[in-house]
């Protein structure tokens, strides 16, 4: 196995951690443990806002883009921590690595980036004027809402932003009018998804208007990362912040009741099933030498629900949620044009092998230390 680097051992460690500046750091936000982690990965606060006295980004000239994003610019010049990045000077790499964090998802003209854990962003120029997006690790809207609603604060003192007695902050969707507000909480539910009690939740979710969409879509039906799902908030234009903020507040903390409530019987009742899950992912993961993300997705999942049932210990909650963005490809690229990996002679002339080549040594790096604590008899 081909797990030395060319550099020195501290980097090549360094490396294999995803602790390289510019990626997936330490302080990065998803590697810091949250309320809840357990079932809830992550909460997101987005706010949309639009310049008075420009169309909307679908209807403006290059012109009237550009002159949008100057005033974004000269709006966090001299802000600390802020960084500009002008979509048009990124390089593919740099352009999914934004993607990969979830800062970007279609195109945009510029992205402001606080740098510090990452957590906060500012899109130009994409569906609106302006999306302000902030990430916390866990189930805390409140305190994502903070820190959107921090920023907007800032840009109020800079820009004038259109809105309306009548309809609130004006948007290019209708239901994002009102507030611009919208969360998403992103779930993992196993024991809700193997137990058939999938679809009572989701009516659950519909009954409070929410939506809810699977972040990945295996036709295996074991697989475990068809247990990770995001829900949101479909309308910012129904109460205040507050009440929407309660909503799905409320929703997601009765779901993580009823996946723990789940988890503790259905471990109880299929003891041998639960630990062959487990068992199964964890060979997988240190006897394979490519993976997919995918397939990356289900093993870490498989054993992030093992060390929930008290079968493994050595790595926590938030050391697995923090891997899900760890072994994705744009940072998995970063480090492989960074950093000189010894790779096999048969993977060296292709840049996809050896994307899953690292991942799975970095998955193997971080499984090092999990101790099985039920052996089987």
């Amino acid at each position: 196995m081909a797990r030395k680097s060319k550099t020195d051992s501290s980097k090549d460690k360094a490396a294999g951690s995803g602790k390289s500046a510019g990626t997936a750091s330490s302080s990065a936000w998803f590697a810091e443990p949250g309320k809840n982690d357990d079932v809830i990965i992550s909460t997101r606060a987005r706010l949309v806002r639009n310049l008075a006295d420009f169309p909307f980004p679908a209807k403006m000239s290059a012109d009237d883009k550009e002159r949008v994003q100057a005033l974004a610019y000269d709006a966090f010049s001299g802000a600390e921590n802020w960084h500009f990045i002008d979509m048009s000077q990124i390089s593919a790499p740099g352009r999914q690595i934004l993607s990969d964090k979830n800062i970007i998802k279609d195109d945009c003209s510029a992205v402001v980036i606080n740098y510090g854990d990452e957590s906060t962003s500012c899109l130009v120029n994409e569906s609106n004027h302006i999306k302000i997006s902030a990430f916390v690790s866990g189930l805390d809207c409140e305190k994502a809402m903070e820190k959107v609603y921090k920023v907007d604060e800032f840009l109020q003192n800079k820009l004038q932003f259109a809105a309306n007695i009548d309809f609130g902050y004006l948007t290019s969707y209708i239901k994002d009018c009102g507030t611009g507000l919208k969360f998403t909480v992103r779930l993992f539910i196993p024991s809700i998804v193997l137990s058939g009690q999938f679809e009572a939740v989701v009516s659950m979710i519909h009954e409070k208007k929410l939506s809810i969409r699977p972040v990945f879509k295996s036709e295996q039906i074991a697989d475990f990362s068809n247990c990770l799902f995001d829900i949101t908030t479909t309308s910012s234009a129904e109460g205040t912040e507050l009440d929407q903020m309660a909503v799905i507040q409320s929703i997601a903390s009765v779901i993580l009741k009823t996946e723990r409530k789940i988890r503790s019987d259905f471990a109880d009742n299929n003891p041998t099933v639960v630990l062959n899950f487990f068992k199964q992912s964890y060979a997988r993961a240190m006897y394979s030498l490519l993976l997919s993300y995918e397939e990356a997705v289900s093993i870490i999942s498989a054993v992030k629900w093992g060390l929930q049932l008290k079968l493994v210990k050595g790595i926590s909650e938030n050391e697995l949620n923090g891997l899900y963005y760890r072994v994705k490809d744009g940072h998995l690229k970063y480090l492989c044009d960074n950093f000189a990996f010894t790779f096999e002679d048969d993977i060296k002339s292709s840049e996809g092998l050896q994307i899953k080549r690292l991942r799975t040594i970095v998955i193997q790096q971080a499984f090092e230390d999990i101790v099985n604590e039920k052996p089987v008899s």
